[in-house]
């Protein structure tokens, strides 16, 4: 693993000329496909080709109804004399709107109060469980034993996954990443994740935020001939939510890059 003296989510540093090139396409001897590897964002691959403007918009991840509204206005041909950040600013509005109404009051109050200038990751705080599954920076997948590690370079976060009917460990209960199990169901891995620590979304993108008793369901899925990973993330939460959330989340695979050290102390304006 590699060192930098910066992150490179606020440097915002791009790799041009990057190809889509898959890891393995399928892990033979488990018959299941295979989703080890370095996959990045549209955040660390800005020049790619790949990318839609909806996918830079959404480069923390959205709902479905994100993604189809700001198509919707880019297709409009009202809307061609408007800059692009406009439209964008739109749609994370309606974003914000579609989240209020699957919110409980508890949920509606910390939505309100969670605002961009209140957000813990200021004061070097990592992520929770729902913003280091969708954050912009890339995510190492590997197989050990009977486990799945997700290394991610944003705060150098780790979450093991216990797979085979393994059984996670109490002492996780009440962490950030709480406690995951993975399954195989076909060719998409579905990973269960409960008992996590309280925490917010995106405050810039939506607000609001879940409880500890959320329950998450990830399912992942190879697409492009294993050179693309896409997420579905499903959230319940009695406490925050009258009913289910979903975020997806696109990456492409990167096998030419390393993660990097992340680094809280080198961002300016941080304590």
């Amino acid at each position: 693993m590699k060192t930098t003296t910066c992150r490179r989510r606020l440097a915002a540093l791009t790799i041009s000329g990057l190809a889509l090139v898959a890891p393995q396409l399928l892990a033979q001897a488990a018959g299941h496909p295979d989703f080890q590897g370095i996959w990045s964002g549209v955040f660390t691959t800005q020049d790619n080709e790949f990318w839609g403007v909806e996918d830079y918009a959404c480069f923390v991840g959205c709902p479905p109804t994100g993604y189809e509204y700001l198509r919707a206005l880019l297709d409009d041909p009202a809307n061609d004399a408007r800059p692009v950040d406009e439209l964008i600013g739109e749609m994370r509005g309606h974003v914000r709107a579609h989240l209020a109404s699957k919110f409980t009051p508890a949920g509606l109050k910390l939505q309100s109060a969670a605002g961009v200038a209140e957000d813990t990751v200021f004061d070097c705080q990592p992520y929770g469980f729902v913003r280091q599954t969708t954050n912009p920076l890339p995510l190492e997948i590997r197989e050990e034993g009977d486990t799945l590690v997700f290394a991610y370079e944003e705060w150098n976060g780790v979450r093991t996954i216990y797979m085979n009917g393994s059984v996670p460990p109490l002492e996780l209960k009440g962490t950030l990443f709480g406690r995951s199990v993975g399954r195989y169901e076909g060719d998409v891995l579905v990973i269960e994740t409960t008992d996590v620590g309280p925490d917010i979304f995106y405050s810039f993108m939506s607000g609001g935020g879940y409880s500890d008793q959320l329950r998450g369901v990830e399912r992942y899925t190879l697409a492009n001939g294993g050179r693309q990973l896409d997420l579905e993330l499903t959230i319940t939460d009695p406490v925050m939510l009258k009913e289910p959330v979903v975020f997806t989340k696109t990456w492409i695979a990167t096998p030419e890059l390393e993660l990097l050290v992340d680094s809280c102390e080198d961002v300016p304006g941080r304590p």
